[in-house]
């Protein structure tokens, strides 16, 4: 997600949009990722995390779908509140469902840990998304791989199921 954030801007600068209209696509982003945030984590509260995690998956793989067509302005444009929704709406569920999951006997550390790896992915993401522009002058093939992550994150979805609680 966060290669997705920071390539974003310089792809509406290639798409035809001025430096002011690409901060505006963030800018978008950024409020749909506030209403992500409060919808999906009251939906998480009403139908489950794991329901919850699913539909944001779907969101973002149909975001990241239409990432892939998006030649011009308007579809840039398109695409960043249904991007910015899916975005917050992981993150606001994220520690619910791991409580969810395994309990929360060990939920800091679990929750560490995911953040860590979360985090090292935040960090290395975007600085090879960045070297895929510089080799090929697409955003194409970092984009494909971008879907292609959030479609294994859909699949992983539908299959999780709590840990054992005797365990």
């Amino acid at each position: 997600t966060q290669s997705a954030m920071i390539h974003i801007a310089p792809r509406a600068v290639d798409a035809g949009l001025s430096v002011g209209q690409a901060a505006g696509i963030v800018s978008v982003i950024g409020a749909a990722s506030i209403a992500g945030r409060l919808t999906m984590g009251s939906a998480g509260d009403r139908i489950g995390t794991r329901r919850a995690l699913v539909i944001c998956f779907l969101v973002l793989t149909t975001a990241l779908t239409w990432l892939q067509f998006a030649s011009v302005p308007w579809m840039l444009y398109a695409f960043a509140p249904v991007y910015g929704f899916a975005h917050g709406g992981c993150f606001s569920i994220v520690s619910p469902l791991l409580a969810e999951l395994f309990g929360i006997r060990s939920h800091a550390s679990n929750l560490g840990l995911l953040f860590f790896i979360g985090m090292t992915g935040g960090a290395l993401g975007p600085i090879i998304t960045g070297r895929i522009y510089d080799v090929s002058l697409s955003y194409h093939s970092a984009f494909i791989i971008m879907l292609g992550a959030s479609v294994i994150g859909l699949i992983l979805a539908l299959t999780l199921r709590p840990v054992a609680s005797g365990r």
